[in-house]
């Protein structure tokens, strides 16, 4: 049963744009000094940083976190580099200032003991679902439930890792591909039926070719459609491109608001469409929360926010 407050308050991540914790913009964007390149972002301690850096990279994220007070609206995460860092820095005085932890690399083996960190320090978290076992619809089920033991509000998002599941494959992205148009396609849509369907909001995985912003749109509108609430950028040029493609069509936001009217009728149609409100009352939720974040009854208009480049 989909919790439709959780699902689709996950909208308001928007694009999620990786940082190292160590760029030195950080601590002025986190207060807000600075706009910020994204809608959300993770301070990244792993791939983002060479193993000589970690080190200074969680002394950076200790000090700044106990200085910084993270403005309004913005949704901040850490990217630990494994469960062992993840139980030291929950153990961080103000590390209740991010919204909560991006989990690489969890499994079903590994699932609880990420909830537990998180729910011990009442903070959330961002599961990231991108090993070679997860091609494996079965592997995919194990997580789902383990996840189910827990408080499914304590997950922000689900993210898919594309680029790790490619090269899996030894595969990498290719211009002018959308990641639906090869072997990722089938992982997408199984990934994310089986989280959505069971009231987790699930996030798309980046699109790594920074100058192919017209195959970058064709791919956010399709996983738009196809139910993920967030996707992850590589750099702030995407974001506008991004949060573009959530902002609804006029069309449908007269189809929602129609089929979610008190007095609608069972069936009816808009413009040669069918509105069945018993069955698209989900659908017109979406479009609604999209339309209050991106659209026009927003505060603002996509691309009216000065966004910081990096």
């Amino acid at each position: 049963m989909i919790n439709s407050n959780h699902m689709f308050d996950a909208y308001s991540l928007g694009a999620t744009l990786y940082m190292p914790v160590i760029h030195p913009k950080v601590p002025e964007i986190l207060e807000g000094r600075l706009p910020s390149p994204a809608s959300s972002i993770v301070l990244c301690l792993e791939d983002a940083l060479a193993e000589n850096d970690v080190e200074r990279g969680i002394a950076v994220l200790k000090d700044t976190l106990s200085k910084t007070c993270v403005a309004d609206g913005l949704r901040v995460f850490v990217r630990p580099r494994s469960l062992e860092m993840a139980h030291r820095l929950a153990g961080f005085r103000d590390i209740n200032r991010v919204e909560g932890f991006v989990a690489p690399k969890l499994r079903a083996e590994n699932a609880a003991s990420w909830m537990e960190i998180a729910e011990g320090r009442g903070l959330r978290i961002m599961p990231t679902l991108e090993t070679s076992e997860f091609f494996d619809p079965g592997r995919v089920a194990a997580v789902r439930d383990v996840l189910s033991n827990f408080d499914h509000k304590t997950i922000s998002a689900i993210r898919l890792g594309g680029n790790d599941l490619l090269g899996a494959l030894g595969l990498r992205r290719q211009r002018g591909l959308t990641s639906w148009e090869g072997p990722l396609g089938w992982v997408l849509s199984m990934c994310s039926s089986m989280f959505i369907s069971a009231g987790y909001p699930v996030a798309a995985p980046v699109f790594d070719i920074i100058d192919d912003l017209d195959t970058l749109k064709r791919e956010v509108e399709r996983d738009i459609a196809s139910g993920f609430i967030s996707k992850t950028a590589i750099h702030p040029a995407q974001v506008v491109i991004i949060e573009e493609a959530m902002r609804p069509a006029p069309a449908e936001i007269q189809q929602a608001r129609a089929i979610l009217d008190k007095d609608a009728k069972a069936v009816f149609q808009i413009g040669g469409v069918m509105c069945e409100p018993s069955t698209h009352h989900n659908w017109a939720l979406r479009i609604c929360a999209r339309n209050a974040l991106y659209g026009a009854e927003a505060g603002h208009a996509i691309d009216g926010p000065e966004r910081l480049s990096i």
